[in-house]
C-alpha cells in the first residue's frame, strides 16, 4: 500500500487568498509529478451538496465531508489540498484527527482587505444586506492556535506563500525536497 499523501488545509475568512494558494500550490506539485487532488469547499458544495446552506449545522457537515474525503485520497497516496474557510476549531480539529498527514495553513488577512478584494461579490451582497452569515464578519470565525504555516496575505505576494507552504511540507517530511 501506498504510504499516505498529504492533507494540506488552507483555512481563513472569505476572500483571504485561500482558493488562490491551493491552485498554485496543487500546479507545484502536478509539476513535481505527485498526485494531488485540490478540494475547493466552494466547489464541492456547488457538486455534491447545494441545498446545504450555511447554518452551523450545514458548516459543520460541509467541512466533515471535506474531511472525510481527504482522509479516503490520502491514504491512497493522494496528496490533497483543501481550502475551506471552516471557521470553527472542532471542524479543523477533527479533519486533523482522521487525516495522518495533516498541515493546517492559517491564511490570515484583515477582514478590510477581504472586503475590498471581493472576488465572488460576498462582501458587496453583505452590504446589500442579502448575506448575513459570513464568517469573520457577521459570525465568528475562530483562528487556528497551532496552525504548522501562518500566512498572512496582505504582506505577502501569492509565490511567497506558497513556498511557505511547500517548506513546511518538506520540512515535515510529507513529500520530497
Amino acid at each position: 500500500m501506498n504510504s499516505p499523501g498529504v492533507v494540506i488545509w488552507l483555512t481563513g475568512v472569505p476572500a483571504s487568498g485561500k482558493s488562490t494558494i491551493a491552485t498554485a500550490v496543487e500546479d507545484i506539485l502536478r509539476t513535481r509529478g505527485l498526485p494531488v487532488e485540490n478540494l475547493d469547499a466552494d466547489e464541492v458544495r456547488a457538486n455534491l451538496s447545494p441545498n446545504l446552506g450555511y447554518t452551523d449545522e450545514a458548516r459543520d457537515e460541509n467541512t466533515k465531508r471535506l474531511a472525510w474525503m481527504a482522509r479516503m485520497l490520502s491514504q491512497y497516496g493522494v496528496n490533497v489540498i483543501v481550502a475551506a474557510v471552516s471557521p470553527l476549531r472542532s471542524h479543523r480539529d477533527r479533519a486533523r484527527q482522521w487525516c495522518p498527514n495533516f498541515v493546517e495553513v492559517f491564511v490570515d488577512c484583515p477582514i478590510e482587505v477581504c472586503q475590498e478584494r471581493d472576488p465572488k461579490g460576498l462582501y458587496a451582497r453583505a452590504a446589500r444586506g442579502e448575506v448575513k452569515d459570513i464568517a469573520g464578519l457577521h459570525i465568528p470565525y475562530e483562528p487556528p492556535n497551532g496552525a504548522e504555516v501562518h500566512l498572512c496575505t496582505d504582506r505577502a505576494d501569492v509565490q511567497a506563500c506558497v513556498q511557505m507552504v511547500i517548506d513546511m511540507v518538506i520540512e515535515l517530511g510529507y513529500i520530497p525536497s
